[in-house]
């Protein structure tokens, strides 16, 4: 009842005033995701088709030798005209913005990155992408029993200003949800937190896996028993989620882990279902994996989404700085939606060797399993990297020095690779948990 009061009298009111038209959005994209490919394609095609339109009739130099004749573009033409859009990074996106020059009234959203690789950017967003953004997400949850106005416990940053942490909190009353937040760890605020899930009883957990991860860790030391919340699932976003993580967080909650994949730019990416494959949410975005200037398919490449409802600036071929590859076999599930791998993080997160290599940073979390909790590794010069973990009972010095040794088998034998043990591993401003930083260009 609760669920359905929070829907009727807050989410559906909230969404239309802001000019949202969720209901009818929501019935489209659930159709789309439970569609054959065909009617999927046909989908994309026809909004593929306005949303070049739209970006060819802005004045940005990012365009403007594409400009045709026609004003219309047929459906059938859009997939082979989006190879030939330029491939854009962030750094480009961000100029592209900045040249736009049209007054920016109501209608748009102001948006922001939070900056965790080092380039923040602002935006805009019209309710229409908005709208949409909301409703794949609304319609994703909905495979796991997750209805709108469902009651979450939000695992996440919190503003740090007076300001900004009273803005967030009217947010989360007005989006029913409560929020642990990522800079306060101590036990008295897990207390607390655990104290409100138990009168709060959300339908599930969203947030930074890491964190998440903790906070069942600490139920566990204290014997409180978090599978006695009518928990449905638990969504982990924002981050690597390590298989030791995911194994905590299933144990402890008794509800299945599901990673999901987006950016504050277009929302929502891909969602993983029950049968543990990563669907792509074709509704809302194509996607591309494009190696050698190429898209290929079931090879791994650098990451470009393109959004389909968009009315004021759509992103369009948008680098995410991320590597994946998309999988052509079909998933066991039934769904059509194309499945999707994300093969590492930021695709400038790697160490550079002494030799003038290579290595994806995701070789941490491959070697850093037994006896660790948490860990950052920084790589402070081109022959050195530091690491500091948070380690459990399971951590040895014998465990440490086969760590080492393993690292410095796989990375290089001129890297001189240190372990520090410390209490707790800082965050950034976001609140996220980056366990890779590189120090040097």
């Amino acid at each position: 009842m609760r669920n359905e009061i929070a829907k009727n009298l807050l989410f559906y009111p909230v969404h239309y005033l802001r000019g949202e038209y969720v209901a009818p959005l929501v019935c489209e994209v659930e159709e789309i995701n439970a569609a054959p490919l065909e009617r999927i394609l046909s989908h994309q095609k026809e909004a593929l088709s306005r949303v070049i339109e739209r970006a060819l009739s802005l004045d940005l130099s990012l365009y403007r030798g594409l400009r045709r004749d026609q004003k219309q573009i047929d459906p059938g033409e859009a997939l082979q005209l989006l190879k030939e859009m330029p491939l854009v990074s962030k750094e480009a996106m961000r100029a592209a913005v900045k040249e736009d020059c049209r007054k920016k009234g109501r209608g748009l959203d102001y948006r922001s990155t939070s900056g965790s690789t080092g380039m923040p950017f602002q935006f805009y967003k019209d309710r229409l992408a908005t709208g949409y953004m909301d409703s794949v997400q609304y319609a994703a949850n909905a495979w796991y029993g997750i209805g709108m106005g469902d009651p979450q416990a939000r695992f996440w940053g919190m503003p740090l200003g007076a300001k900004g942490a009273l803005v967030a909190r009217l947010k989360d009353l007005l989006r029913n949800r409560i929020r642990f937040s990522a800079f306060d760890l101590s036990l008295e605020a897990k207390d607390a937190f655990y104290a409100r899930l138990r009168g709060f009883a959300p339908s599930y957990f969203y947030g930074y896996p890491s964190l998440i991860a903790e906070f069942c860790r600490y139920a566990g030391e204290k014997g409180l028993d978090l599978s006695e919340l009518p928990l449905k699932a638990v969504v982990g976003t924002g981050e690597y989620v390590y298989p030791r993580e995911r194994e905590l967080i299933s144990a402890a909650t008794g509800a299945p882990f599901v990673s999901e994949y987006g950016c504050t730019e277009v929302g929502l990416v891909g969602f993983e279902c029950r049968h543990g494959s990563m669907h792509l949410m074709a509704s809302n975005i194509v996607l591309e994996v494009i190696k050698d200037g190429e898209s290929v398919v079931d090879e791994e490449g650098d990451i470009y989404v393109t959004e389909l409802h968009a009315s004021h600036f759509p992103f369009i071929r948008y680098g995410l700085g991320d590597r994946g590859k998309i999988v052509s076999r079909p998933c066991s599930c039934g769904r059509s939606l194309p499945v999707f791998e994300v093969i590492s993080g930021r695709k400038d997160d790697y160490v550079i060797t002494p030799e003038g290599g290579k290595v994806y940073d995701a070789i941490f979390a491959y070697v850093l399993k037994k006896g660790v909790d948490q860990f950052k590794a920084v790589q402070t010069a081109l022959d050195r990297v530091e690491i500091a973990l948070v380690a459990n009972a399971e951590f040895s010095e014998e465990l440490q020095n086969s760590y080492l040794q393993e690292l410095t088998n796989r990375i290089s034998p001129r890297m001189a690779i240190t372990i520090s043990r410390v209490d707790r591993i800082e965050r950034n401003k976001s609140g996220k948990l980056r366990y890779f930083e590189r120090k040097i260009n």
